[in-house]
């Protein structure tokens, strides 16, 4: 009995990877597409990174009115470094309603990138503005886009 029980443990566990198929996600390598694809199902969002951000690091911070990931990136540039050796070209801030609803209009318009809402949250994107020299002929303005449009806030 006791070798049946572990004989279809093990069949379980073999055949429980092969359906995971469709989720598979992609941080540490490029996807096909050449592209990083970045999930969160945590904080309930996925974003899609350009070739560029090879090696990407991040980091999450968090306070009372908003949770941060940090995005950082290789430089070889001298740059304010939070993170030596890297620049912060992105931050994903996920606010609390309420504490969006503080925040000044102007920094709504020039700091953050808005995505929308979900379970009371803000979700936005806030972007560098100034890259450090290497990254002159890198950032474009299609890339900051491109990253937009492929930001995506997770069904539960």
């Amino acid at each position: 009995m006791k070798k049946l029980i572990l004989l279809f443990t093990i069949i379980i566990l073999l055949t429980s990877g092969c359906f995971n198929k469709n989720e598979e996600v992609y941080m540490d390598k490029p996807a096909e597409d050449g592209k990083y694809h970045y999930q969160n199902k945590d904080l309930g969002f996925s974003v899609v990174l350009p070739p560029e951000f090879i090696y990407y690091q991040t980091q999450r911070k968090e306070t009372e009115d908003y949770t941060d990931i940090e995005f950082f990136v290789p430089t070889t540039t001298e740059y304010r470094h939070e993170v030596p050796g890297y620049g912060k070209p992105m931050v994903v801030r996920i606010f609390k309603k309420q504490a969006w609803e503080e925040v000044d209009e102007d920094d709504k318009t020039s700091l953050y990138n808005e995505i929308g809402e979900k379970d009371g949250k803000i979700y936005t994107i806030k972007f560098w503005e100034l890259a450090p020299e290497d990254w002159d002929e890198k950032w474009t303005f299609d890339m900051k886009n491109e990253i937009v449009d492929s930001f995506k806030i997770l069904e539960n």
